[in-house]
């Protein structure tokens, strides 16, 4: 890990100089923490920096992970398209996309170690009960998420080899060199941060208690934060990623069942007047989001990107059975009659805003962990004596027809497949899904039954030259 470069860049995509620790001594770093609104400036800004179009306002939701999914045909004029989504990672054009994942991924690592150090530290009473608490959960929880997400693009599947080792492990935000450890290894870790957040927040998060509080950061929309509940949604992701269904069953359900998220309704979704006028839309299903990254850089992106006349477009709808809400909420023909995965979709006219929820990426969802629910009984049918009822559930409230009782475990695992293309457009989880379960033919993004081989090596992003250079 090249630590020199990355503090040269600590500044780059900031909230003005909130971490600016490039030229500065440590007594510069401890006047930033000396009092609480440095450390909310700080842990705000490790938000901020995971909104980059480099993360997850661009390539690691949507731009670099969705045309590697072989639903979208990619414009054959822009060569950086082409070459990432034929899968040519080593191409000129593709090696910045990965080097520019690395670098904004381990700069907001880096960040986020120096706010958990100092609340860590922190003995002064800064901040009102239970604060500085709910803020180290939450810095522990992002790091492990954005670990889990180097582990899924760097080192090959957990089912594939869990020796792995492309990912380098590092909690201090001193210049040593992170230590390249196996995945199940780093797992553990990501799994014991996870814990430790989970405790922090149970009793403490307003998300949790109910209780409200007068301070600024608090106070914020806890669903754009990493809450107690996403932080149980992340550790059933993981748990399932390494085949531990008891834990992914539970955790899920702890979400589920604690009834703070709900799926919409169709009525929520577009409302319009008697001319057809979009009124209101909140295509990014808001009441279902356990955790979501408010940032304005998904917008642009996808507007670049999957919006165009001539981009990223999808290959089909076809996934989509009649009556399914989502058809007509996320995709759309377009002038030239292509189909545009159209979710993030908002009028760039400053007066329309009011139309809109606040622009953001999904990170966490209450509908993946019903996904989760029923992939961990249809593997360990002891977990549930309703096996069915989880993913029928869902795909009521999606406006689908249930499967029989008496589906077999292969029609139940084509239909959570179908689920994972049909539900996460626009979010990078059906590259994921189909690199956990190593796939060697996928949907050929029409859905008329025919599928496309792939190798499992493009599963795995090479690790960025200058990393292996630098000897690392």
């Amino acid at each position: 890990m090249k630590f020199g470069i990355l503090a040269a860049v600590l500044a780059l995509g900031s909230c003005g100089n909130w971490l600016d620790v490039t030229s500065r001594s440590e007594v510069s770093v401890d006047d930033m923490y000396s009092t609480a609104e440095g450390y909310y400036t700080s842990a705000t800004g490790v938000y901020i920096n995971m909104g980059d179009a480099s993360l997850y306002g661009g390539y690691v939701s949507l731009t670099a992970l969705e045309p590697l999914t072989q639903q979208y045909t990619v414009s054959g004029d822009n060569e950086t398209r082409r070459s990432w989504a034929a899968y040519e990672y080593t191409s000129e054009t593709s090696k910045p996309i990965i080097e520019d994942i690395w670098l904004r991924m381990y700069n907001t690592i880096f960040n986020a170690n120096l706010v958990i150090d100092k609340l860590r530290g922190e003995t002064r009473p800064l901040f009102d009960e239970g604060v500085r608490e709910i803020m180290l959960g939450e810095m522990l929880a992002l790091r492990a998420y954005m670990y889990f997400d180097l582990v899924r693009m760097f080192n090959p599947a957990w089912s594939v080899d869990p020796t792995a080792n492309n990912v380098p492990w590092k909690t201090t935000w001193d210049a040593s060199i992170g230590e390249r450890i196996p995945t199940e290894r780093l797992l553990d870790l990501i799994m014991a941060d996870l814990a430790e957040a989970r405790d922090l927040l149970e009793t403490r998060d307003p998300i949790v208690t109910g209780a409200t509080s007068r301070d600024v950061y608090v106070s914020y929309d806890r669903s754009r934060r990493m809450n107690f509940y996403a932080v149980c949604a992340l550790r059933a992701r993981i748990a399932l990623y390494r085949n531990d269904y008891a834990t992914a069953y539970d955790e899920a359900r702890v979400v589920i069942d604690s009834g703070k998220f709900r799926f919409i309704t169709g009525e929520e979704i577009v409302q319009t007047d008697a001319y057809g006028e979009e009124l209101r839309s909140n295509r990014i299903f808001t009441p279902e989001l356990v955790f979501a990254l408010d940032n304005d850089q998904i917008t642009l992106s996808s507007r670049t990107y999957y919006e165009s006349l001539a981009q990223d477009l999808l290959r089909s709808d076809a996934c989509y059975e009649e009556g399914d809400v989502r058809k007509s909420a996320w995709t759309a023909l377009n002038s030239m009659n292509n189909l545009n995965m159209i979710k993030y979709k908002r009028s760039a006219l400053a007066a329309d805003s009011y139309k809109y929820p606040t622009a953001c990426t999904p990170m966490l969802k209450l509908s993946e962990m019903y996904l989760i629910v029923e992939e961990a009984i249809l593997n360990d049918p002891t977990l549930d004596p309703a096996p069915l009822s989880w993913l029928n559930t869902f795909r009521g409230h999606r406006g689908t027809a249930a499967l029989e009782a008496s589906a077999s475990a292969e029609v139940v695992r084509t239909a959570l497949t179908r689920e994972y293309i049909c539900e996460f457009k626009g979010e990078g989880q059906l590259f994921y899904y189909y690199k956990r379960l190593n796939l060697t033919r996928v949907d050929n993004g029409l859905y008329n039954g025919n599928t496309v081989e792939l190798d499992p090596a493009v599963y795995t992003f090479p690790r960025p030259d200058d990393e292996n250079d630098f000897g690392n």
